[in-house]
């Protein structure tokens, strides 16, 4: 075989696997774009404040104390539509007592809930928010939370 028909076959076949790679690719990258937004979002801060508006920090002992009508606001990132808020008392390592405090939609990358003291069962506890793309959600980080004395 001449040297110009081999140089001809091996860029044929350099062609078609370089054509072939980048169909898989362009094939693979699609999945990827809908796999990810299928995805739950990711909760990037959750920020507590008092009805002034004065963001709540937690105490020396890692409580955040909770006022009535305590504004929480969960910045997200991705595709979403809903979010819930949850608490379990302290002291139990049973999910039965796990109660659903409020829950609403995601507006602008943002879910908020103004809490209320008497949506709580108990004084002390755990609380988080659970945000949703469709049936799949991500939960946060838990917080310690105390409810204020009134």
């Amino acid at each position: 075989m001449n040297t110009l028909k081999k140089i001809v076959i091996l860029g044929t076949m350099v062609l078609s696997l370089t054509a072939c790679s980048s169909n898989n690719n362009d094939k693979y990258m699609t999945l990827y774009k809908e796999l990810l937004e299928q995805q739950p979002p990711d909760i990037e801060n959750i920020v507590f404040e008092d009805e002034s508006g004065n963001k709540l920090s937690e105490d020396e002992s890692g409580f955040i104390t909770i006022y009535n009508n305590t504004k929480l606001t969960a910045s997200v990132d991705g595709n979403s539509t809903d979010a819930e808020v949850y608490f379990v008392p302290s002291g139990s390592d049973n999910s039965e007592y796990q109660q659903l405090v409020t829950s609403g939609s995601i507006e602008d990358d943002r879910a908020e809930f103004i809490l209320k003291q008497e949506e709580f069962s108990d004084g002390l506890g755990y609380l988080w928010v659970v945000v949703y793309n469709n049936e799949l959600g991500r939960k946060s980080e838990e917080f310690k939370i105390s409810l204020a004395e009134e």
